[in-house]
């Protein structure tokens, strides 16, 4: 048997952070609408968003 068990991970990279956050239900509902509109996760919208942030403000 195998020593690694457990689902692989997405990508190029683990992910082992992690970070909990309170949002309202308007927020989860437009984080899940995105997601829906990316056919992707919540998490890979959220990591989206987050990259257009980080590219706006290095812009600056």
């Amino acid at each position: 048997m195998s020593p690694r068990t457990g689902r692989p991970p997405k990508g190029e990279q683990s992910r082992t952070g992690k970070i909990t956050i309170r949002v309202s239900e308007q927020e989860a509902q437009k984080i899940q609408e995105c997601a829906d509109k990316m056919n992707s996760t919540r998490t890979d919208a959220i990591m989206a968003g987050i990259d257009l942030l980080k590219a706006d403000l290095d812009k600056k």
